[in-house]
């Protein structure tokens, strides 16, 4: 009795220093870490907004509309935050840290049901620093975190059958099953998969293994029960889990998923574990004596395998946040690490006490006077030396196996990098809660976004990236509110991108990115600075400069069809007007660039313009009508194609190029040149190469307006943007973006502290287009 009231209290111990230690890292700044506990809000105040509730609905959530979240998770934090009172963002994270601590205990009940309670104990104290457990709760995929206690709780039960009689067990199998189908759809299919493995595996040995058909039926009977118990749940969502091409499956839209791949690729350290565990699994459970071929440890082997393998998935076409899935398998690795840690340490007691021994035997031979010697139990050295290299070996896996635990530091560096909120962006959440119509609709970037929907309580459309999203109604309004937050006007052919941040802003004007055959994103390589841009001329023969910046915007628009954009922005005074033309041609790789300048006063006549080309070439040559950039490092290259007048071209301090055209005292001119960025193959040899590049610089001169491929055109306007969506406010972090809105008509700004600027939108169809 002594020795069991030592465990109870030594795992009492382990669990309450689990919560605490979890609590610490998660709200150690305040407010706890992650975004999704905004997309949780969410549906917590869409259960709770009243009226018929529809479960697979968020109000707010991406502009709200079809949900595939569970709600087990949000139905049982609604009723906390309903009893207690406390805040909702702190009632999430409290829940969460419940149950991640609870893994502690379902952990040591399940190992001393297979092993023994010595492995047991020492399982529990490494789940304490679980990493994966602890990694969910500081990104907050809370509902994971729930039904990562319940799996193996649920294992627990229908193994347990000494303890429990057979209907109450099923039972509590039952609701424990519909629990994780509520919950969290992809534990669920993990849930179903290792049991339906474990008993087809039990049953192609019919001999070897104990299991009878009642046995079959006690395993399958509580998934077919729990599964009857949430059938309304599961039939709404049937379609979108059935639907073999749903975004869940396929990882996005069609396109993205191969582009997308090497982001969500699992790093071979992070898998290596898994695959050494699994070997270890036979060979220490022969040393120990653990029947191989028996349900409980078939059970074990699925547990950890199915996950593992479901990591390498994408090489049948199955694309998704592969990490997620050693989640499932963190604890049968953790219970054959602490298996493991445990036959160490007994060899290692075993053998030192024997060495011990042998030299108390040998000392009492010549020190018969001393009794101390004589009064060492052997027993009790060994149980002291067990101790002892236990906790060695704990700490050796603590500190050399960094993705399978973690420690203080590790989890605050990953507390801080998850973190999301701080007090000013807090209260801006409050004012946009207290100051705004219900009914509005925000955008802001993806982190904050997320918080905003759930916490402000606002329709709100966050930018984020693709690889974030499994619905697929919010590709389309993530992917309008990246460009929105980024750029005024971006057109894309297939070949070229290209970003207008109109005139509002002298940065990217535009700016020429390169679309790479590797990567999803496209390679910004160079842009026209109109901070940097001069006219120099003449009012009634006297000299004058002027910088385009300090121009004051009369028109920024799109005109674009089905074969071409042009994106336009006009600046004028009194003295002068320019106008800036770039127009994308689709299957065409150079951009007509077309600068215009002209005036109304006759006095007026122009004597030169200087603009400069920020690029990221690192080898710039000129050759007379045209000028080449290339960036060896990412094979990618430039070009500018002069028509007409050559300009000078020089290398200046503050940008790598700055080009100056000539104008002869002309009252109207228009320059006209072609840019286009491109990849170019890696040879095998740099000299080929660079023959190879030349002569495609040429041939550019004489065929840079051909139609080489057939993409259609993508083109975003912000204002058709922000019609589309319905946006009411814009909710800005980045303050490199402030200057594009704040000189904007079509913004006022209503909101600003240090951290966060609120834009309220005015009627676009007021101002002129």
């Amino acid at each position: 009795m002594l020795k069991v009231r030592r465990s109870f209290v030594l795992l009492l111990f382990i669990t309450f220093f689990s919560a605490f230690y979890r609590a610490v890292l998660a709200l150690r700044d305040g407010f706890p870490p992650g975004a999704d506990i905004g997309l949780h809000a969410s549906l917590i105040h869409s259960i709770t907004k009243g009226g018929n509730t529809n479960f697979m609905w968020n109000y707010y959530h991406m502009g709200g509309g079809n949900s595939n979240t569970f709600p087990g998770y949000h139905i049982f934090v609604a009723c906390a935050i309903y009893f207690t009172g406390i805040p909702d963002y702190l009632a999430e994270v409290l829940v969460a840290i419940l149950f991640s601590s609870l893994v502690v205990l379902v952990a040591f009940l399940l190992t001393r049901k297979i092993l023994n309670e010595s492995i047991a104990l020492i399982v529990a104290f490494l789940m304490a620093f679980s990493y994966y457990d602890i990694y969910i709760l500081l990104w907050s995929g809370y509902p994971n975190i729930i039904t990562l206690m319940l799996i193996p709780l649920a294992f627990y039960v229908l193994l347990e059958k000494s303890r429990f009689p057979r209907l109450p067990r099923l039972a509590v199998a039952s609701l424990l099953s519909a629990a994780i189908f509520l919950t969290h759809s992809l534990s669920s299919i993990l849930f179903v998969m290792i049991i339906l493995a474990s008993v087809f595996v039990a049953l192609c040995f019919p001999h070897r293994v104990v299991f009878t058909r009642k046995d079959v039926l006690d395993w399958l009977a509580p998934l077919f029960v729990g599964g009857l118990v949430v059938s309304p749940l599961l039939v709404q969502a049937a379609p979108f889990y059935l639907n073999i091409n749903s975004p869940v499956y396929t990882g996005g839209l069609p396109g993205l998923q191969k582009e997308l791949l090497p982001i969500r690729l699992v790093p071979f350290e992070f898998v290596l574990p898994f695959v050494v565990c699994f070997f270890l699994y036979f060979v220490l459970f022969k040393y120990m004596k653990v029947k191989l071929l028996q349900f409980s440890t078939i059970l074990l082997l699925s547990w950890l395998i199915i996950p593992t393998v479901l990591t390498q998935s994408y090489a049948v076409g199955f694309y998704t946040d592969y990490e997620r899935f050693l989640y499932f398998a963190a604890l049968p690795l953790i219970i054959l690490v602490g298996a493991g840690i445990f036959v160490w340490a007994r060899l290692m007691a075993k053998s030192t006490n024997w060495l011990l021994s042998s030299g108390k035997n040998l000392l009492q031979k010549r020190l018969l006077k001393k009794r101390t010697l004589s009064r060492v139990n052997s027993s009790t050295t060994r149980k002291i030396l067990l101790v002892l290299f236990v906790t060695v070996l704990m700490l050796v896996a603590f500190f050399g196996s960094p993705h399978i635990f973690m420690l203080p530091a590790d989890g605050f560096q990953i507390q801080g990098q998850q973190q999301v909120m701080d007090p000013q962006e807090y209260d801006a959440i409050q004012w946009i809660k207290n100051c705004t119509p219900a009914s509005s609709v925000l955008v802001s970037d993806g982190l904050y976004g997320w918080w905003l929907s759930g916490f402000a309580q606002r329709s709100t459309v966050s930018a984020v990236e693709p690889f974030f999203l499994t619905n697929s109604r919010e590709f389309e309004p993530a992917l309008l509110a990246t460009r929105l937050l980024d750029t005024d006007y971006l057109v894309d052919n297939g070949l070229i991108q290209i970003r207008e941040d109109g005139g509002y802003m002298a940065n990217h004007n535009p700016e020429f990115l390169a679309k790479l055959s590797n990567q999803y994103y496209p390679f910004p390589f160079l842009n026209f600075n109109n901070s940097q841009t001069t006219i120099t001329f003449t009012e009634s023969g006297e000299l004058n400069t002027v910088k385009l910046s300090e121009l004051p915007v009369r028109d920024m628009h799109i005109e674009n069809s089905s074969t071409y954009a042009t994106i336009y922005v006009m600046w004028g005074n009194s003295l002068l007007n320019f106008t800036q033309r770039a127009t994308v041609y689709k299957g065409v790789s150079f951009v007509n660039m077309t600068e215009t300048l002209s005036s109304d006063n006759p006095t007026v006549s122009f004597v030169n313009m200087n603009f400069s080309v920020q690029t990221v070439g690192t080898t710039v040559k000129g050759h007379g009508t045209y000028i080449t950039l290339e960036d060896p490092y990412m094979d990618v290259a430039g070009q500018l194609i002069f028509q007409g007048a050559e300009p000078t071209v020089t290398q200046g301090s503050q940008s790598p190029l700055d080009i100056l055209y000539n104008l002869n005292a002309q009252s109207e001119t228009t320059i006209n040149f072609y840019v286009s960025v491109f990849e170019y193959p890696r040879l095998s040899s740099s000299s080929a190469t660079q023959a190879g590049l030349q002569g495609l610089f040429m041939n550019n001169t004489k065929s840079y307006a051909d139609k080489v491929g057939e993409f259609p055109l993508d083109v975003f306007n912000y204002r058709q943007a922000i019609t589309n969506l319905n946006i009411s406010y814009v909710v800005l972090r980045d303050f490199s973006q402030f200057a594009r809105l704040e000189k904007d008509p079509l913004f006022s700004l209503v909101y600003m502290n240090q951290e966060v600027a609120i834009f309220r939108i005015h009627d676009s169809d007021a101002i002129l287009t």
